[in-house]
């Protein structure tokens, strides 16, 4: 099983580590709520390693990554990027990712897992294109840097990266930075030489960053609504059915992989299940794959569910079918000898609304 390439100086730290994605990772940090919180109040630094990058070149990559993928490429400047997904021709998941255009190539941040499937995957669609595709998981290491006071943290680091739009980027010093609001709160996720990542996990630390596990970016990105890939999302569903129909979708642009089946259910169709948020009585935390009933009939199934600490209570997201779908529709959410009322809510849980302003 891999290990994160931090795991030295993050067990010095205190670090817990346990199986994530195939992956040995940091879990907590011996309080999973007070890093959660320190979030919320000012900057956290996670490592998130176990997710991989593949890069794009070639004369061709613009044009070709435009016709393949689910939102607009050609339209992107260097230092621009974009959220958007790879699809089959049946229009279902191979996988979501993040596009940073650079000069001379494209760099993509990739869900754990997914960086030799994506990879391969659109490597079999190139022929007489110009195009390379390198899978660079080995070489990188991604720390994510979320909080109200995380771009201040990049500033005493020497790594600030000035005003940028949501996946907008900037290299400095061969660190790949990038904006990505995923907690619902300001944020980076930096693409580091595997050789420098303890040295920048230091220097951030020092510079007022809390390290924070996995367990606490799962809460923070449930109350933010992001799905995740491989526990939201996975190959089993399409991109509409994920509720990415206005972040990762560009219904004007023309075709790419799998867009008739999605253009057809904008237009023609809706999606039969899509993922809701369920806000759950008491204290109990229902498992994966919990049932989810409305009047006694099987409506849906939970794909994670937590407590909270911003919300102080008991949340999680589910594919729900659409006719329960409705904010303030009762359910109850059964499995695991848990019998527990819920009701639908809106998405996202929670948003800083300061950060919502300056968007």
């Amino acid at each position: 099983m891999p290990t994160t390439p931090l795991q030295e100086i993050l067990q010095s730290e205190g670090a817990i580590l346990g199986e994530v994605s195939g992956w040995m990772m940091p879990t907590h940090f011996g309080d999973s709520v007070a890093e959660h919180s320190a979030c919320r109040d000012g900057a956290v630094i996670v490592d998130l390693s176990h997710r991989g990058n593949v890069r794009f070149s070639g004369s061709d990559a613009v044009n070709f990554l435009h016709g393949m993928l689910s939102n607009r490429v050609e339209e992107l400047s260097p230092g621009e990027g974009v959220y958007t997904t790879f699809l089959t021709r049946q229009g279902k998941f191979v996988a979501d990712l993040n596009l940073y255009r650079r000069t001379d190539d494209l760099m993509a941040d990739i869900p754990p897992g997914m960086a030799s499937v994506l990879a391969e995957a659109i490597d079999m669609y190139i022929i007489m294109d110009q195009v390379e595709v390198e899978d660079l998981s080995g070489s990188l290491s991604t720390v994510g840097l979320f909080g109200p006071q995380s771009s201040a943290c990049l500033m005493r680091a020497g790594l600030g990266p000035g005003e940028l739009p949501e996946h907008g980027h900037i290299e400095i010093d061969g660190i790949l930075i990038s904006r990505e609001l995923w907690t619902g709160e300001d944020g980076y996720l930096l693409a580091i030489p595997v050789e420098r990542s303890e040295a920048i996990w230091k220097t951030l630390t020092a510079s007022g960053a809390r390290p924070a596990g996995l367990t606490a970016f799962d809460t923070l990105t449930l109350e933010a609504g992001t799905p995740l890939f491989g526990v939201d999302m996975d190959s089993s569903i399409n991109p509409m059915q994920a509720g990415l129909a206005g972040k990762a979708i560009d219904f004007e642009k023309g075709c790419y992989i799998g867009q008739e089946v999605i253009a057809k259910i904008k237009y023609l169709g809706q999606v039969n299940r899509g993922l809701a948020g369920i806000r759950i009585e008491g204290d109990a935390i229902p498992s994966p794959g919990a049932r989810v009933e409305s009047n006694g009939e099987d409506v849906g199934t939970l794909t994670r569910a937590a407590f909270c600490p911003t919300l102080g209570k008991v949340m999680a997201l589910g594919h729900i079918h659409r006719k329960a779908m409705e904010p303030g529709t009762e359910v109850t959410v059964c499995g695991d000898n848990l019998e527990a009322a819920g009701e639908i809510t809106s998405l996202p849980f929670y948003s800083n609304k300061e950060l919502q302003v300056h968007l």
